[in-house]
Order: C-alpha cells, then structure tokens, then sequence
C-alpha cells in the first residue's frame, strides 16, 4: 500500500518474492484519466484525500480475487461529509473488477429543481428578481449525487433558460443566471409555465429517483387560469413538490386588491402553506426570503 500524490488516497502493488523484478501497480488510488471510474461511484461527490486505500484487503481463495478497501473513503451530503468507506474487487489477473460501497446512503439533498420565472412585462424591475434567483441559487448543494437546477421564463411564452444537466456546480450556474434577461410579455400564462416545466425540463438531465422541486415566481393572475387546476393537479400526480412566490409590487404599485392573486398562488403551493407559500410586497423584497425557502426546501424528508 503506497501513499500516493497530494490526496494520499493510497494504492496496491503486486510485487514477486522470489526473483529481483519490478512491482506491478493496480493503480486505484490515482488512477489515470481513460480509468477515472475505478473507485468512483455516479451521482456521487467523493472526498478522496486521506481514504487510504489498501489499509484493508480480504482475499477470496476460491477464485484468487481479493477485495481492497478505502476506510476512510468519505462522500459530501449538503454541507456534511459522511465517512462511510469504498472498496474494489480485483480479479486473480490483477485487474480491476468492480466497486463496492455497501454503507453508501443517497443524499436527502439529490434533487431536481426547475424554477419557473414570470419575466412579463409587468415584473419590474428586473434585475430585483435576477439577484434573488441568483441568491437562491448559491443556497444550493450541488454536484453529482446531490442538486441539479433548470430554469425556464415565461410571459405569453416560455424559454428554457438551462436545463437541469447543464451545470454541475453552484458558479457555472450563478454565471448563467447573471445572463438571463427579461422575456417580456403581454399575458403571464402561469399554467403554460408549469405544464412545460413538468413535461419537459424534468425531462432535460432529470435523474431517476432524485426529489423533483418546483419552484413558481409570479407577480399577477394567470391569463389561461382555466388550465391552471390540471397544470397544478398533474404536476402534483407526479410527485413534484411545488413551492409558490407571489409577488406583489404590481398589485401594490396600482392600489389593486390582490386577494384573487394570492387565491391563485396558495392553489399552486403545495400544502400546508406555511411551509410552501410565500408573498413579497415588491420585487425588491425577494432577498427577504431566500434563507427560509432555502431552508424548507432542504428540510423535505423522503
């Protein structure tokens, strides 16, 4: 077992005992580029350093393969790391076979979050809610095994802005954020918004078994209200848990009554609304809430 490199991840070596010859290295502690996937697991964010690989080893003598393993192989969940060990199989030729983990639990935090943004024109002013998607966004626990994040804006149209397989950390997708701009739009058709978010931008890097999260950030009734219960009600049926922001500014700005908006928000959250439900007086007051969405959405249990 050799400390290899600056992780010192560890690694074996077969080594004759009866004749002065070179020692042959498995390398499976840094293991060259086209063999990356040795001692890796998918949908996984590894901590590697200090794993010591080699530290254990088992050997099978009905097929003179061995098991060699990693105690302190550790794996990141949220802002935690879980120390729970890897190990690999080695065939009797002294070539790898296969990788093994048998303490590894799914992250709580392996989720698929679209969020769905009014960009009409009555939304104003812009670069309010783009600081706040771009706050939330930094809220994230992002990486393989844990949370990926798609975009789309809608008006009287809507825009995949980026899919959720695009970006795989929380500063490629803060970059895309701070170039989205405004759609516009004469009508926010809410209920389109959300029937495209559910029939496709889970579907664009969507991973089987990962929590999906809505989340819809609207500032006015919907103009095609009389498709909203079904777009709400499918999205429901598909186990997506929905979160709903209304913004007030409009209604506020004009004097308007928005009871009937916030009426229509409250249907699109998921229940009880205390944990699903938020409201803004103004665009400018979305910072205000980005630590208590953030946390309620983390705090989903399986």
């Amino acid at each position: 077992m050799e400390m290899s490199g600056g992780q010192q991840t560890g690694d074996v070596y077969r080594c004759p005992l009866d004749v002065r010859r070179n020692c042959s290295r498995l390398h499976l502690g840094n293991a060259p580029h086209r063999h990356r996937g040795r001692r890796s697991l998918e949908n996984v964010s590894e901590r590697k350093d200090q794993m010591k690989l080699g530290m254990s080893l088992t050997s099978n003598p009905k097929d003179q393969s061995f098991v060699t393993c990693g105690p302190l192989w550790s794996h990141e969940c949220g802002s935690s790391f879980y120390s729970t060990g890897i190990c690999s199989r080695i065939a009797r030729n002294f070539k790898f076979s296969s990788t093994i983990a048998p303490a590894l639990q799914r992250c709580e935090t392996f989720m698929d979050i679209v969020i769905v943004l009014d960009g009409s024109n009555s939304i104003y002013p812009w670069f309010e809610v783009q600081n706040f998607l771009i706050n939330i966004l930094e809220k994230f626990y992002m990486g393989p095994g844990q949370t990926q994040v798609g975009v789309l804006q809608y008006g009287s149209r809507v825009v995949h802005e980026f899919s959720l397989s695009d970006y795989q950390t929380v500063e490629e997708v803060v970059a895309a954020a701070h170039n989205i701009q405004q759609r516009g739009g004469e009508e926010t058709r809410t209920a389109l918004g959300i029937n495209v978010a559910r029939q496709e931008a889970f579907g664009r890097g969507g991973r089987s078994g990962a929590r999906k999260v809505m989340i819809v950030i609207t500032d006015g009734e919907s103009h095609d209200s009389p498709a909203l219960p079904a777009a709400v009600e499918l999205s429901k049926q598909e186990n997506i848990t929905m979160y709903a922001i209304a913004v007030l500014g409009y209604y506020n700005r004009r004097g308007i009554d928005p009871e009937a908006f916030l009426k229509e928000i409250r249907f699109i959250a998921n229940d009880p609304d205390d944990q699903h439900f938020f409201k803004v007086t103004d665009e400018s007051a979305l910072k205000d809430i980005v630590d208590a969405l953030g946390e309620r959405i983390f705090s989903i249990e399986g």
